[in-house]
């Protein structure tokens, strides 16, 4: 019994892992060149932010530095945008490879996820490499709180991943939707305007943007005293409430669209 279990678990990680090659070698042209775009195009949305406030000539909303500031807000952003996106692409543009006996939905969705994972990880270093060339202090204040808001990114941007995927397989056209609400918790999360300086009434409903409290949480361990009213257990509840979701439907309800 131990046997037949490692041999299909061994099964298991051979079909992610060929899965995962597939999609870096049909999505990124098979060179390291095309999958550098992929890595280095989140990069192009921090400059082209910083460009603006220093064209502009706007203060730092805080601190001193506008590379820092557009980093720490945009950090998160970018594993949310990109993993919860691209792992609902995943299923839609892959759907042939669920006829094979080995290869599941949901093997699918995870070799997506993966993908993704490294893609956003590789993408985050190399943003603060280019800030630190720009002269930003990079180094965190307290190094376990920017991994823990990398983590709460990470865990928000797999929930709605899921939650996606779930919604799309019924209505593919929600592929075009998702992009306005995530272009409201981009607006509303604080990544390139303090929240903090709105009007109370309008804060208020800000405070239900998940990501807004990741990005102060993240930002907390660049500035000191700053982020202390971040609500970790809110993020949580909420990530988890959208991957229950996702997961339940994809166990129970997709297959009938499958079908």
């Amino acid at each position: 019994m131990t046997q037949r279990m490692k041999s299909a678990l061994e099964i298991q990680l051979d079909v992610l892992g060929a899965l995962m090659l597939r999609d870096i070698r049909t999505r990124f042209g098979g060179t390291i060149w095309g999958y550098s775009i992929a890595v280095g195009w989140p990069c192009a949305h921090i400059l082209v932010i910083t460009a603006a406030y220093a064209i502009m000539h706007r203060p730092t909303p805080i601190g001193e530095s506008i590379v820092l500031f557009a980093v720490t807000g945009l950090s998160p952003y970018i594993i949310l945008n990109y993993t919860s996106r691209k792992m609902m692409e995943g299923p839609l543009q892959n759907r042939h490879l669920i006829y094979f006996p080995q290869v599941k939905f949901f093997d699918v969705v995870i070799s997506r996820a993966l993908v993704e994972m490294c893609t956003s990880s590789l993408s985050i270093f190399m943003v603060f490499f280019i800030a630190a060339c720009c002269g930003a202090q990079i180094i965190p204040r307290d190094p376990y709180i920017f991994c823990e808001s990398m983590m709460l990114a990470l865990f928000f941007a797999m929930g709605m991943g899921f939650f996606n995927v779930f919604i799309s397989q019924m209505y593919p056209q929600w592929q075009l939707i998702v992009v306005v609400p995530i272009l409201i918790i981009y607006f509303t999360s604080g990544t390139i305007v303090m929240t903090e300086a709105m009007p109370a009434v309008i804060y208020g409903y800000l405070d239900w943007n998940p990501l807004m409290h990741i990005v102060k949480v993240c930002r907390s361990a660049f500035y000191p005293g700053y982020g202390a009213e971040a609500d970790i257990l809110f993020v949580l509840m909420v990530s988890g409430a959208l991957a229950l979701t996702g997961l339940v439907g994809i166990r129970f309800v997709v297959p009938r669209f499958l079908n």
